[in-house]
C-alpha cells in the first residue's frame, strides 16, 4: 500500500482527497501544521506528496525544493494558480506533475496511479540483467540460469 502525504490548507479539498484516495486503498495522511511541514514529511515518509502552491507561512515552491534536499519522492502539484509561469515553476522546482483546480477526483486518481507506477512498479526491473537464459539480479546479488 503506498502511502501519500496531501499539503493543501483548504481542509474541503484535503479532506474530499484523502476520502477518495482512501477508496482506492492508499494510505492518506494531511497536513494540519503548516509551520513543520518537514517534520510531517520525514515522519510519514510517503511514497507520493500532492502539494499545494499557496499555503500558509512558506509557498509550495519553498516546500518542493526542502523535499528535495532529503529525498526524491513524486511530487504532484495542485493547484488553481494555473497559468503557464506557474506550472513551469512547479516543473523547475522539482514537481513531476500539475493538476489544475478545479479538479476531477478521477483525474487526480489517474495521475496518482501513474506517477506512482512509473516511480516504483519499473524499479525492479532495472536491476535486472539477461544474457543467454542468464539472470543476474543485481539488487541481491543472485545468479538465475534457465535453459
Amino acid at each position: 500500500m503506498y502511502k501519500i502525504l496531501i499539503v493543501e490548507d483548504d481542509t474541503t479539498i484535503a479532506n474530499g482527497l484523502k476520502n477518495h484516495l482512501e477508496k482506492w486503498d492508499y494510505e492518506v495522511e494531511c497536513i494540519t501544521d503548516f509551520k513543520n511541514i518537514m517534520d510531517s514529511f520525514t515522519k510519514n515518509e510517503p511514497q507520493l506528496v500532492l502539494l499545494d502552491i499557496v499555503l500558509p507561512f512558506f509557498n509550495g515552491f519553498h516546500w518542493c525544493q526542502e523535499i528535495r534536499k532529503i529525498s526524491k519522492v513524486p511530487i504532484i502539484f495542485l493547484s488553481s494558480a494555473n497559468d503557464n509561469m506557474n506550472i513551469v515553476m512547479a516543473m523547475n522546482m522539482g514537481g513531476d506533475e500539475f493538476i489544475e483546480k478545479p479538479f476531477d477526483f478521477a483525474v487526480v486518481t489517474a495521475k496518482v496511479q501513474a506517477v506512482l507506477r512509473r516511480t516504483y512498479e519499473f524499479r525492479g526491473n532495472t536491476n535486472m540483467l539477461e544474457w543467454h537464459g542468464a539472470y543476474l539480479n543485481l539488487s541481491d546479488a543472485t545468479l538465475q540460469y534457465q535453459e
